[in-house]
């Protein structure tokens, strides 16, 4: 706005000028008009009064002619010196135009122009932490989500390690069939053998040879030997069925009659509780010929009473009682037959074979 003040005031003060120049050119014609008209009256008057003086006016009129056209020719000139070009130049020099031409509304532009650029820095600032302020709270989101997935799949992982060991400690359950009176389970076969050196000597995969069978047997095992291990000796084999016998040690060690029932008795309701779809099958004690060394100190007539007591177990417990020891009697009915024993208690191939023909009724 500055600038275009001086511009006007500078052009009001060269047109002043112009003014001025023209009016002193128009100054000067009409007074060398007026002094044309007076001078060629003067002569008209005095060629009329003087006659006789004329030749002497004319060469004063020739003369003030000639200085009239000499004034002419320089007011000519004058207005020629005076053209707009050197009007311009003169004017321009003169006012130094140049030099004094008003630049602030260039830095008024420059000061505006920072100011935007200032303006739109802070607006994209501001816009960045925003976006940043965004990009953090779904970061965070995505971190909730990824701790929820993570929470769901170790929950999954859990429940399939749980299920995993109730596969491992239960025995399989291939089908319920419900009926009006009970439910019954039919689980895959899988049979144990559990007892002492009797059956440790029991050669399973012989006489079973199509058949999922486990020998948990021990030589020397007692009653409380099995009670003490009974995961390792039974439970880690998900059995369907198992089939006891044990008891003999005991009689040997001096355990009384009814410590060595109820041991029995105690390992065939362990089972039950913690297998309850195991079929569960008690072995009598096998007997033994009292004439030979390997009996020792055994004798039938106590194997007979904890046979007696075993049963009647059995009867109210619902276990499957096998009479072994009427089957292993010789004919007389007093000792293990002597073709079914090597050393008066242990079992010939002989004996096991009965024994297997026998067991295979409960194994069907």
């Amino acid at each position: 706005m500055d600038n275009n003040n001086n511009n006007n005031n500078n052009r009001r003060n060269y047109n002043s000028r112009s003014n001025n120049n023209n009016n002193r050119r128009r100054s000067s014609r009409y007074s060398n008009n007026r002094n044309y008209q007076y001078n060629r009256n003067s002569t008209t008057n005095t060629n009329t009064n003087n006659l006789e003086s004329s030749s002497s006016n004319k060469i004063n009129s020739s003369n003030k002619r000639n200085e009239y056209r000499e004034n002419r020719k320089r007011d000519l000139s004058v207005d020629e010196n005076y053209s707009i070009t050197k009007q311009q130049k003169f004017d321009f020099d003169e006012m130094k135009f140049s030099d004094e031409i008003d630049t602030s509304f260039v830095e008024n532009k420059r000061k505006k122009k920072k100011e935007i650029v200032d303006d739109l820095a802070k607006s994209y600032e501001k816009v960045k932490e925003e976006q940043e302020k965004r990009e953090k709270h779904s970061h965070g989101k995505l971190r909730v989500g990824r701790v929820i997935v993570i929470i769901v799949i170790l929950a999954l992982l859990l429940a399939l390690l749980i299920a995993s060991i109730f596969v491992v400690l239960k025995p399989d359950v291939k089908t319920k069939v419900v009926t009006k009176e009970k439910e019954v389970v039919i689980i895959d076969d899988n049979y144990l053998f559990l007892g002492d050196s009797i059956t440790e000597q029991y050669d399973l995969d012989e006489y079973y040879p199509d058949m999922f069978v486990v020998n948990s047997g021990i030589s020397g095992n007692q009653t409380q030997d099995i009670l003490d291990d009974m995961k390792e000796r039974v439970y880690q084999y998900n059995p369907s069925k198992v089939f006891l016998l044990i008891g003999t040690n005991d009689i040997q060690a001096g355990v009384e009659e009814e410590d060595i029932v109820n041991n029995i008795c105690e390992i065939l309701k362990d089972i039950k509780e913690n297998r309850p779809y195991a079929e569960l099958y008690l072995e009598a004690i096998y007997p033994v010929d009292e004439d030979l060394s390997g009996a020792q100190t055994r004798t039938n007539e106590e194997i007979e009473s904890i046979n007696s007591e075993l049963k009647k177990f059995c009867k109210e417990e619902d276990v499957t009682y096998i009479d072994t020891y009427e089957l292993l009697l010789d004919e007389d009915g007093e000792k293990l037959n002597e073709d079914y024993t090597k050393d008066g208690l242990h079992i010939t191939d002989e004996g096991y074979e009965v024994i297997t023909k026998e067991l295979e009724k409960y194994m069907k």
